[in-house]
């Protein structure tokens, strides 16, 4: 079978759980079946790490996203997604994560194989049914955004902005919900989340299926590293605002009692996205790794992990990777 397997932005090099997802996803099938990932990169730098994984029975079809080819690429891209959300309700988030030239080069991709089946990741991507004929489409969902955005609306201090929150939440269901409606087959991360899917009268009569997980827990061999005594581990991307809101929290409300007992304490903190306004908040008993090629060895020394998130969705593959 020729499979399709398509993200927005690429998930290589690993910085996510979800990168680690579809990369485990394609190993997985590219095992029976031909497969081709189609993604955007944010340079050119990203186009060549892409062709890492390319090996037999894996093909990469990337282009670079609109909204970073050039200056003037920038300028144009932001006006007209400005203009679409005005005129037809579609958030700029949506807009930038699935434009009409990347959902293009993933039907010519398809057509070209031609593709038995096209996996596309996330609801952002839900007008591509509109490019894709004679291949058969279904949707992975990663999280029920839905969902999170709820959670996060419920969060002390949401107050401010809470009415402006709340609309723009009101939108991206109202978009979230349409890709539901446009695809008869959905699979998940998670059976709990298959549950909530079945539930929603945009989901009824659809074929909605866990994905069985993509992760190889075998490469993680703890022993093989020795623990270092009070040392707490904080692994995630910090572009996401879930894990910058879990960093809040720990170091502010939980770290400052644990070093009232164990002063010795060191909460290190491991991945990308990290700025400076993070590292002033944090205070003391506090490092920061950054991102890191291999997250083995730092699982391998602390003597705890936490993931403190106060809301989220999906699978919590660092947990099963710890």
């Amino acid at each position: 079978m020729k499979i399709v397997v398509t993200v927005p932005y690429t998930p290589w090099p690993v910085t996510r759980g979800t990168g680690r997802l579809i990369v485990n996803l394609i190993e997985g099938l590219s095992k029976r079946h031909e497969v081709t990932l189609v993604t955007m990169t944010l340079s050119r730098a990203g186009l060549e790490r892409l062709r890492e994984l390319e090996r037999p029975g894996v093909k990469v079809s990337a282009m670079i996203a609109p909204h970073r080819q050039g200056a003037s690429g920038k300028l144009l891209r932001k006006m007209r997604n400005v203009v679409c959300d005005f005129l037809r309700g579609i958030p700029q988030d949506v807009s930038y994560s699935a434009p009409p030239e990347f959902l293009r080069l993933i039907a010519e991709t398809a057509a070209a194989g031609p593709a038995d089946l096209v996996l596309a990741s996330y609801w952002h991507m839900y007008r591509l049914s509109d490019y894709i004929s004679g291949s058969r489409l279904a949707l992975v969902t990663h999280d029920m955004d839905h969902i999170v955005n709820r959670e996060r609306l419920r969060l002390p201090g949401a107050g401010a902005g809470r009415v402006k929150n709340e609309k723009e939440a009101a939108r991206l269901e109202r978009i979230e919900t349409e890709a539901y409606r446009r695809f008869d087959t959905i699979l998940t991360v998670t059976a709990s989340d298959a549950e909530v899917l079945r539930g929603i009268p945009a989901c009824e009569g659809k074929k909605i299926l866990p994905l069985p997980l993509a992760l190889d827990l075998s490469v993680f061999t703890p022993g093989a590293f020795e623990r270092e005594r009070d040392r707490i581990l904080f692994l995630g991307s910090f572009h996401s605002d879930f894990n910058r809101d879990a960093l809040r929290y720990f170091t502010s409300e939980v770290l400052p009692l644990v070093r009232t007992s164990a002063p010795e304490a060191v909460l290190e903190v491991v991945g990308h996205g990290v700025d400076e306004r993070l590292r002033r908040e944090a205070g003391e008993g506090v490092e920061f790794t950054g991102g890191v090629d291999d997250i083995r060895p730092c699982l391998g020394r602390c003597s705890l992990m936490v993931l403190p998130l106060r809301f989220s969705g999906g699978v919590r593959i660092r947990m099963m990777e710890a």
